[in-house]
Order: structure tokens, then sequence, then C-alpha cells
């Protein structure tokens, strides 16, 4: 369609629709749903969570506004589709979320032979979906969207034709429904280089996406580049979520920061049993993540950790030593880390720690073991079965630097942990730090699995790290043995 046509039958179409239904009114900042399918949940990104248009949006508008993707990949509009977006938990998701402003971004998947042959439903089928958000106790403002482009031959059945027949029938739907019109298309036509799949939009495409619907809701363009770092609340605490060598990241900031910064690294399951964090928390501390899941402690891990460490200490003046908090096999990353880096490491604290990748997930010992994370721990090491079992690619095989070092330790174990057996994973490792000179404390829990985690009341971790930065807490007893009501320390493995 020639652009200068589009364009005027677009404005023609808002001028012949209800007061109000218009672009261009701004919009009061609240709860945002984006409704869609896999472009809206951002699938040609490389990092949805960051990179899809909801994200980038939300980063545009700023903290004022709380804007969620409720993208499900394959999703039609049309309810007797091949995956009718309707009967997805995206769909309950977003009715849930009760939102006050709604952006519909239906029909790529509606263009696919077998669904497109169902074309006349789609216009009531539209305002049927409508209908179900108007009927929200927020009555949100809704806008609908015309599909971004389809470059060439598309993709899985997926074509531009169809496409093109959606305009007026989503123009018809806005007149009749009295919602706004998002023309999509528009924001990336001639842009094919940005749909490298000739379907989903890259992360430069996902921007133009958010930049046009970021006009319609305030009437007026974004001015510059998209913010880096998005900034949200984590127990009441301001979170700061930024990406660093291509991995979603987090930094969670103490209301008033205790001097030199101090942190700690959560090394997996951040938020999980999150007590020990709360109160380093309201002590002054930072707390850190990266995202490194299903990659068990391997180099390639420990490279992204490094360009972790490197960002938020150049960039928040963090302490230069931090406390890695290594829980189940968050202890592969933790260890390996902090033996690569010893210098860079206050202490460690390590909850029903994976210790020995025989144990767990190879599960040779007595624990049960978890055969696909086995098979994935090979991949990622690129070792055979034979070849993994003989490496020196556990923290057990890494401990001299930690000892040489001596960086305190702390463990908090299950006694009955049938997942990661104590006495296969910390009561080994913990010996052999001993021997080596490294002090090492261990609170045993009598009884326990390998859940729940952590203390219920996490004092005794608390004081562990305070002291580990040179940070005794007041009226406390140095020379004393941590006691807890949760557990107990092992006297023989207390450093």
């Amino acid at each position: 369609m020639n652009p200068l046509l589009r364009s005027l039958t677009f404005f023609l179409i808002l001028a012949l629709a209800p007061f109000g239904a218009g672009l261009h009114a701004a919009e009061k900042p609240g709860r945002l749903a984006c409704v869609g399918d896999s472009i809206t949940f951002g699938a040609g990104t490389g990092l949805p969570a960051f990179y899809s248009y909801p994200a980038q949006l939300e980063r545009m508008l700023g903290k004022a506004w709380e804007v969620r993707g409720f993208g499900d990949s394959g999703s039609t509009l049309l309810k007797a589709g091949d995956k009718p977006y309707q009967n997805q938990q995206a769909f309950k998701n977003a009715l849930n979320f009760n939102p006050e402003v709604v952006v519909i971004m239906l029909g790529t998947n509606d263009t696919k032979p077998q669904n497109w042959r169902l074309k006349d439903s789609f216009a009531a089928d539209y305002r049927d979906l409508i209908s179900k958000f108007k009927a929200l106790p927020s009555r949100p403002r809704i806008y609908i969207c015309r599909p971004v482009p389809v470059p060439g031959i598309g993709n899985y059945g997926i074509n531009n034709a169809a496409i093109l027949e959606q305009f007026p029938l989503v123009e018809l739907v806005a007149k009749e429904e009295a919602v706004g019109v998002i023309d999509l298309y528009a924001s990336l036509d001639g842009h094919d280089d940005l749909l490298p799949d000739r379907v989903h939009p890259n992360s430069g495409g996902a921007e133009r996406m958010a930049r046009a619907v970021y006009r319609v809701l305030t009437g007026g363009d974004f001015e510059g580049s998209v913010p880096a770092t998005r900034i949200t609340n984590w127990q009441g605490f301001e979170q700061l979520e930024f990406v660093v060598a291509g991995r979603a990241c987090r930094l969670v900031r103490p209301v008033k920061p205790a001097k030199g910064n101090p942190w700690i690294w959560r090394a997996e399951f951040f938020g999980h049993e999150p007590q020990t964090d709360i109160a380093l928390l309201k002590l002054g501390f930072h707390v850190g993540s990266i995202q490194v899941s299903d990659m068990f402690g391997a180099p390639a891990s420990l490279d992204l950790m490094d360009a972790y460490y490197d960002h938020v200490v150049k960039t928040y003046q963090l302490a230069s030593k931090t406390t890695l908090l290594g829980f189940s096999r968050g202890g592969l990353y933790a260890v390996n880390w902090a033996a690569r880096n010893p210098g860079r490491v206050a202490s460690l604290y390590l909850d029903a720690p994976v210790l020995d990748v025989k144990s767990w997930p190879a599960g040779k010992g007595v624990g049960k073991g978890a055969p696909q994370e086995w098979t994935k721990l090979k991949k990622v090491f690129d070792l055979t079965e034979e070849q993994a079992l003989a490496a020196a690619i556990s923290p057990l095989d890494n401990i001299k630097p930690l000892a040489d070092a001596k960086i305190p330790i702390l463990s908090v174990c299950g006694e009955a942990d049938t997942a990661v057996p104590y006495l296969e994973n910390t009561a080994i490792f913990a010996e052999r730090y001993r021997a080596l000179g490294g002090p090492i404390e261990v609170v045993l829990k009598p009884g326990v699995d390998h859940h729940p985690h952590s203390l219920k009341d996490p004092e005794v971790i608390v004081k562990f790290v305070l002291r580990s930065v040179g940070r005794p807490s007041e009226n406390s007893d140095e020379s004393a043995a941590p006691k807890h009501r949760s557990g107990k320390t092992h006297p023989a493995r207390r450093g």
C-alpha cells in the first residue's frame, strides 16, 4: 500500500471515530497490559524480559507506569483458530491484572492458511475480545493495532497479504467499539532488516514498536535512547534491572548504604527464602544477581559473573569484595567463581550447596540425582559421561585457592537432605577445607531435607556476613559458635 495513501486512510478513520478514541489523548500513568502473540512476548529480541516492546515501553514511560506483556506464542485472535488467545493462560493473566490501558496486537498467526480461511469471523472475534476487557472493573482505555509487516515470503505460513486484509477490519472494529488504533505496521514498514526471520522483530524492531505506542499514549515522541535500567520495587527497596553481557541482571539498593557499599551476591535462586537478603539490606548492604541458570558453574558462566562484577563495582562503586550466597546448585557458581577470584570475595554463605556434581545431578552416590540436569551439565561442559565423572569441575576440586585466601565460609544444611546429601557434599568439603587451614562453620538442621533452605531467623547468617566484612555486631560473642533454634553447629565442623 502506498505510504501516503495509508496515512490518509488512517487519519480519516480517526476523524470519523468517536471523540476520545483518537491517538493523541495523553494517558495518565497506570497499569498497561500489552496483549498479543510471540511478537508481544519478544521472541525475536534475544532477551524478552528486557528487550520486548512492552519492556522497552515501560522504561520509556518511567516508573509511574506498570507495563506488563501478556504475549503468548502462536496465539490467534480467531476463536476457532489453531491456538485461540482467549483459551491461553496469558489472557487470564491479562484480565487478572485489571489494567487501566490495554494495547492489543493479534492477527499475525491468523494469517496462516489454516486460520485465515475463517477470516469472516475476525471482526466479530475482535469485538468479543474487546468486550472482555471492557467488562473489567478498571474500565480500561483500549487500543488495537495493525500488526507488524511480514517481509517477503514470510515464515511459518504467516504472510503479508492477509495482514493487509486485516487493516479495514481493525479500523471498522475500532470505530464500532470506540477504541483507538495504533499503526505498528507503519513503525516497521520498510525496515525488513529488523525482522530477521521475516516475522519477529529483533530488539531494534521492538524499540520502534515501543516508540509508536509511546507516541499514542503521550501525544509526543520519546526523545533520546531507551533507558538502560529499569527501576522497580523489591521487598520495599529500590531494584535496578539491567543487562550485562546479554544477561538479565539486578541490583537491589538499601535505603541508606553502609560505609564502603558492602554487598551480597545471589549466585542462583534470587528471592528464595529472602530473610537474610532483607536483613542485610536493612543494614545497608546491596544485593546483586545475574541470570546464569542451567550453566552449572561452568567456565562460561564464570565469565558472565566476571562481567557482572566488573560492571556493578565500577558503575555503583560497590565494595571490591563481596559475599556470595550459594543456594543448592548455586553452590557450583559461588565456589567456582570464588576459586577463580579469591581476592574479590569477603565470604561465602552456602545453603544445602551442591559441591560435587557426581552426587548431584549425576546421582552416583546415595542421592536421587537429576538425570535431565546431568544431561544439561555434560552439554554445558562439553563432556562425555566418562569425562564428566573424571573431570575436576566440582567445588570439591577447587578448594585450595579459597583456603589459601582464608575466605570464611558458613554452610547451612539439612542433616537429612536426600537431594544433595550432606555427607557427600558439605561434610567432605568442610573436612578438606579445614585441613588446608580454611575457616568454615557448618550449621546442621536435624531431620531437615533439602527444603526449607536457610534459617527462619537469619541472625546467625547475618552476624557471619558482618564479621567477614569487619563489622562485628553489637553485643555479639565473637568467640562463640553460632547458635540457632532451627539448627545446630556441628562441633566437628566448626573452623
